[in-house]
């Protein structure tokens, strides 16, 4: 199955350890680990010592240490418009190919305002993808890298404005000039050979 048509659908933080059972305390340094099983990805959360008793011979594709933060109680459902974090998760839910510069773009943002971090940066079957963390709830999100040039960033930051508002967004598109990476830069035009 393809990078692009699999649907990534990791869980969420544990609140306890996966091999003792013992619920993390608030504070407590935990491991999370990402595998592949069975054709899909799987997460594991342990504690300290269950991290350093593991089996070092099954090497994880990704891991990563954080201290544990219990989850915020459920908010109340109300009707509102997108945001950057929940237009995130649908087009993440829905997986649709075009949707891949949107998806990559929300990421940015929502890493630029501390709602996730990247943990790692991944190359799956010729194709980058970053590893993100959900910071309030230790969601694990991969999002393609679809390789973005300078000169497109402004079309899909508009895309992503109309998406997010049907049109002009109150929670304008962050420049991220910044956060391209500079083998994506475009080169500057050569000089004339002088006459």
């Amino acid at each position: 199955m393809s990078i692009l048509t699999q649907e990534w659908n990791i869980q969420t933080r544990a609140l306890q350890c996966a091999v003792s059972g013992r619920p993390f305390e608030k504070g407590e340094t935990i491991y999370s680990a990402l595998y592949w099983r069975d054709g899909q990805y799987s997460r594991v959360d342990l504690s300290k010592e269950a991290w350093n008793a593991r089996n070092d011979n099954i090497e994880p594709l990704s891991a990563w240490q954080t201290d544990f933060v219990p989850p915020p109680p459920p908010a109340p459902e109300t009707l509102r418009k997108d945001d950057a974090e929940s237009l995130l998760r649908r087009l993440i839910s829905e997986n649709a190919p075009a949707m891949r510069n949107a998806r990559y773009i929300l990421a940015l943002m929502l890493e630029r305002k501390k709602v996730v971090r990247q943990i790692e940066r991944q190359r799956n079957e010729g194709l980058s993808v970053l590893v993100y963390e959900h910071i309030p709830t230790g969601e694990v999100w991969l999002i393609e890298d679809p390789g973005l040039k300078l000169g497109e960033l402004k079309a899909v930051q508009e895309e992503v404005s109309h998406l997010l508002d049907g049109g002009a967004s109150t929670d304008p598109v962050l420049p991220i000039h910044s956060t391209v990476p500079e083998e994506q830069t475009p080169e500057p035009p050569a000089e004339s050979p002088a006459s």
